[in-house]
């Protein structure tokens, strides 16, 4: 259930994310788009929560940032053609192996 939890939390933060960046394109979009991108945030929260119960809050908070953040950047180059730089994607990279060194020892499921 932990993974399911952590890929649910991926998919709200990219998409809370890409609220944010959508909402930023015009004046008429700010508004609305920043509240749906905090009540998605928000419930995310929750979800986070849920990973907490489950595995070692270190790994769950390193997975959950980690991969939440590594998924919006891919996200948002992608819908809205922005480019990387070879020194940001090493450092894209740089997090994937911080998150699978975190996990070296495993998840630590809760009892």
């Amino acid at each position: 259930m932990g993974i399911a939890f952590l890929a649910i939390f991926w998919a709200m933060q990219v998409a809370c994310h890409v609220s944010f960046k959508y909402g930023s394109t015009s004046a008429g979009r700010w508004v609305p788009f920043f509240l749906i991108g905090n009540g998605v945030g928000i419930v995310s929260t929750w979800i986070l929560m849920m990973l907490y119960t489950r595995w070692n809050p270190n790994v769950a908070l390193g997975l959950g940032m980690g991969g939440g953040f590594l998924l919006s950047q891919l996200a948002i180059a992608v819908l809205f053609r922005s480019q990387l730089s070879l020194l940001q994607i090493a450092g894209v990279v740089a997090i994937g192996l911080g998150m699978a060194l975190l996990t070296g020892g495993g998840v630590a499921v809760k009892a």
